[in-house]
């Protein structure tokens, strides 16, 4: 089977749907199938195409359905797509809908924020991750914490700063990594690190040392407003290390109800108590730990490869 996996982005791109994609290719390679990713409005000939980001790729799957009227039309749902286009109702968002044969989430807590209309296409196929070999880089220090996001409004990046001044006397050390993706953002990191000492902006790393450093702090965050199911939050638990978290949809389907490690989204407050807390508290970083290994099942490859082998045959 020839599939084609449709990025809204460059496929040099650093971002969570491109590196989705590539996951994609390389599972479905490894299952026996002939799988391709892809960026343009003029998608070749296939038997299926995965498209991620229904309106950015509104196109190249109207082109898809054009040349391949026979052919499986996957859309997959991003967090773009469900906590924006749709919220905002945009029209492309709803054309490729109605294109699509299929939809998919990567956690089950998306289903629900699937249109009513539109439900019987869902399916829920689970993200894995695909670790590569990581590239040892210094350990930090003690007290560390990091969040690994690209710099955008998303993504809620300096609710850490803001939580850090609830926090003087809190002896950390918190680490950002990832670009900016406007020069205000930068100037915004770069004013953060002026005025505390315990902040640095580690800008872009090649993903092998994005990893080791995720494996080796104490914890990583994720602030986002609005999430579909984050790469770098999979990555955490599949490293072994817990995840601090904003209490949305995404996160939640991703590490369950009861995990320990959820502050309220866009609270600063609530963000530096749990902040506290997890590095002073040796029973709730064993309770964390705990759950974190617990949730590693999640994210094996041998089950999003069934979720997808399943789509293929129905």
């Amino acid at each position: 089977m020839y599939v084609l996996v449709s990025s809204a982005y460059p496929l040099t791109s650093p971002k969570g749907n491109t590196i989705t994609a590539k996951r994609i290719v390389q599972l479905l390679n490894d299952a026996g199938h002939l799988a391709e990713a892809i960026h343009t409005d003029m998608p070749p000939q296939a038997d299926a195409m995965i498209a991620l980001h229904a309106t950015k790729t509104l196109i190249t799957s109207q082109r898809f359905k054009v040349c391949s009227p026979q052919g499986k039309l996957i859309i997959y749902l991003t967090g773009t797509d469900l906590y924006k286009d749709l919220p905002d109702n945009k029209p492309e968002f709803f054309e490729a809908l109605e294109l699509a044969d299929y939809l998919v989430v990567s956690q089950k807590a998306s289903l629900a924020s699937v249109p009513s209309k539109y439900r019987p296409k869902a399916r829920f196929v689970p993200a894995s991750v695909l670790l590569p070999p990581e590239h040892p880089c210094p350990p930090p220090p003690e007290n560390s914490v990091l969040l690994a996001a690209h710099l955008r409004p998303v993504k809620n990046p300096f609710l850490i700063n803001k939580a850090l001044t609830l926090l003087p006397q809190l002896q950390l050390h918190a680490f950002t990594l990832g670009a900016a993706l406007d020069p205000q953002m930068a100037e915004q990191a770069n004013h953060w690190q002026t005025i505390d000492r315990r902040f640095q902006w580690l800008n872009t790393l090649p993903y092998p040392e994005t990893l080791s450093w995720m494996r080796q702090v104490d914890f990583t965050i994720n602030t986002s407003h609005s999430e579909g199911g984050s790469n770098a939050v999979a990555e955490s638990i599949a490293l072994g290390t817990p995840v601090l978290a904003s209490r949305i949809e995404g996160n939640l389907g991703l590490l369950e109800d009861n995990y320990l490690g959820y502050f309220e989204p866009d609270s600063p407050q609530s963000l530096a108590d749990l902040l506290a807390l997890a590095l002073s508290d040796p029973d709730l970083q064993a309770q964390l730990h705990t759950q974190t290994q617990n949730l590693q099942h999640k994210f094996l490859p041998e089950k999003e490869i069934q979720g997808w082998i399943t789509l293929f045959k129905h």
